[in-house]
């Protein structure tokens, strides 16, 4: 069946048969598996922000207007950089969907998709990074700065192609909970990135180093190197990656799949520039309030950042179930996910709030023995707590919305616009500047424009038809279905049963390419569902070679079981 073939798919009508509130997993192990899940995403993510610590803490001895440089400069790279990382992770709803759906090959397929919007969003993303500097010196008079902050995202430029390939494969993998290898790669590469800051920095023996720019060539090292010991370790190595392959398709780049993919995607990266370009407009208003405030800012937005970190796993694994369960044509177990997601995200955020009511003093003193600057802290606790409750629930939300298709992807956006330049931007300078409100003022005008997008989210995840939304799941990853394998890495006997994903499931193929057949499939709460492989279905641990990942389509394609070929 061909992409265009596919395009005329329609969703299922109202009489087929979707799963019941009886095939679902039991809520203790739902939770645990979300749990083990959510565990590594989160890992995963602080740990990348120890990287630009790193960065920071180098640059940091060498000068405040390298600092400086440096910090104007990573605004700016952001504001641009997330766009495409963020159009990027349609591949965790759509390869998720595709799994659930028991159709292997697409999932592969979604990563080809991914790594081609990867590469060519990266050539505009580096020359962006190339002229950076000029943006910068639209508020910054200091010319020897300016200087540094083009020095500092000329050799950033190079970093961005690994960087946004690793995004597409790390997301790729975590779709079939394949996550720990990332952590592990990760936390090799902060190791790294520390010795090749020193080095590259201040050089080593009789040699002197690169200086100032010896930072970000660390950078850039370390994101090739860690793209390189994913790489090896995932698919030459383990070839995780080998029931969810089918070898190089054409497929991949047609206007139907790169429309599929875009119309998720570019939604969630513009929603994402939006939230960028707003904060760093806000950001630049603390400054007219003095060094105090802007200080006290810079300290509630790296706890925000800290502690966002430790439960955004949450998020993800909401997002990724979620989708995989409308897939398998199970919406109530899709509407299950989402409100356990969001009790979990808002029982983190009360726990936050709670111990920053306690131990305030001793968090700020982490970042500061300023005993003003702590108390204009604690001054702004309450209009910080209830901005992270708001913003932990809309980041809930905004994952369903991606999960749920283009029209809610697109909800998320105009929301989060209406939110940033109407609401949130006008009262960052109305409550702190002309209200008198300081630091709280901030906070506050980020907690209201954070009630407005929960309003609209809420609204819109309220509207769902979650069958419907199920069935147009399906319809889209109809081709090629076969019987739905486990996870790479939980069919072994060592590994905690709290990490375990659904078991594979046996889907038949669809005898109609315009109607897709519900799955006759046991439930998942039954033993069978969680059996171990036998020995020789266990293809996790066999060494593959780099030869296979590219001519595997040829040799040995995926099997398609009753189904016709993509």
């Amino acid at each position: 069946m061909t992409a265009a073939s596919e395009s005329r798919a329609q969703p299922l009508n109202a009489s087929n048969k979707l799963e019941d509130d009886e095939d679902q997993v039991p809520l203790k192990t739902e939770f645990f598996q979300m749990t083990g899940m959510a565990v590594q995403f989160a890992s995963v993510r602080i740990v990348r922000m120890l990287l630009t610590t790193i960065d920071s803490a180098f640059l940091g001895h060498l000068g405040t207007q390298q600092l400086a440089g440096v910090a104007l400069s990573s605004m700016w790279q952001g504001v641009f950089s997330s766009f495409v990382q963020f159009t990027i992770q349609a591949i965790s709803t759509l390869a998720s969907q595709a799994r659930g759906a028991g159709n292997n090959k697409l999932v592969g397929v979604w990563l080809q998709t991914a790594l081609v919007v990867a590469l060519v969003g990266a050539v505009p993303t580096m020359a962006v990074f190339w002229n950076v500097h000029y943006l910068v010196g639209i508020t910054m008079d200091d010319e020897q700065t300016v200087e540094y902050a083009r020095q500092f995202s000329q050799m950033m430029m190079w970093s961005v192609p690994p960087q946004f390939v690793y995004s597409a494969l790390a997301s790729y993998f975590s779709t079939i909970d394949v996550v720990m290898p990332a952590t592990f790669c990760t936390c090799i590469t902060v190791l790294a990135n520390i010795v090749f800051n020193y080095v590259f920095i201040y050089g080593t023996g009789g040699w002197e180093g690169f200086g100032f720019v010896g930072s970000p060539l660390a950078t850039v090292a370390s994101s090739y190197l860690q793209l390189l010991l994913f790489f090896l370790y995932t698919i030459v190595l383990k070839g995780y990656h080998r029931d969810y392959w089918g070898g190089w398709d054409r497929d991949a780049i047609s206007c139907a799949r790169m429309g599929t993919f875009l119309k998720l995607g570019v939604p969630t990266g513009a929603s994402s520039v939006v939230d960028w370009a707003s904060g760093a407009i806000a950001g630049s208003f603390a400054g007219y309030c003095g060094v105090e405030v802007a200080a006290g800012q810079n300290v509630l937005n790296s706890l925000f950042s800290l502690t966002y970190s430790t439960v955004s796993g949450f998020s993800t694994a909401t997002q990724i179930r979620l989708a995989r369960y409308l897939g398998e044509g199970k919406p109530q177990a899709a509407k299950r996910i989402l409100r356990i997601g969001s009790a979990t995200l808002l029982t983190g955020g009360v726990i936050i709030c709670v111990f920053m009511s306690a131990f305030s003093s001793l968090v700020w003193g982490i970042w500061t023995k300023d005993q003003k600057l702590i108390q204009l802290c604690n001054s702004a606790i309450v209009a910080f707590m209830a901005g992270v409750m708001l913003a932990y629930l809309r980041f809930t939300l905004t994952v369903v919305c991606v999960s749920l298709g283009p029209r809610e992807a697109w909800i998320n956006l105009v929301s989060n616009n209406i939110a940033s330049w109407l609401i949130y931007i006008p009262l960052a300078y109305v409550m702190p500047l002309m209200w008198g409100w300081g630091l709280s003022g901030f906070w506050w005008s980020d907690a209201c424009g954070e009630a407005f997008k929960v309003a609209c989210l809420s609204w819109a995840v309220a509207r769902v038809d979650w069958a419907q939304a199920s069935r147009d799941a399906l319809a889209r990853q109809a081709n090629g279905r076969q019987p739905a394998s486990p996870s790479p890495t939980m069919n072994k006997l060592c590994l905690s049963p709290l990490l375990m994903s659904p078991g594979p499931r046996v889907v038949e193929a669809a005898p109609s390419p315009l109607m897709v057949q519900p799955a006759r499939d046991s439930s998942l709460a039954s033993p069978a569902a969680f059996a171990v492989a036998p020995e020789s279905e266990v293809v996790r641990g066999k060494a593959v070679s780099v030869r296979t990942w590219f001519t595997r389509g040829r040799e040995s394609p995926v099997e398609e079981k009753g189904s016709a070929s993509v």
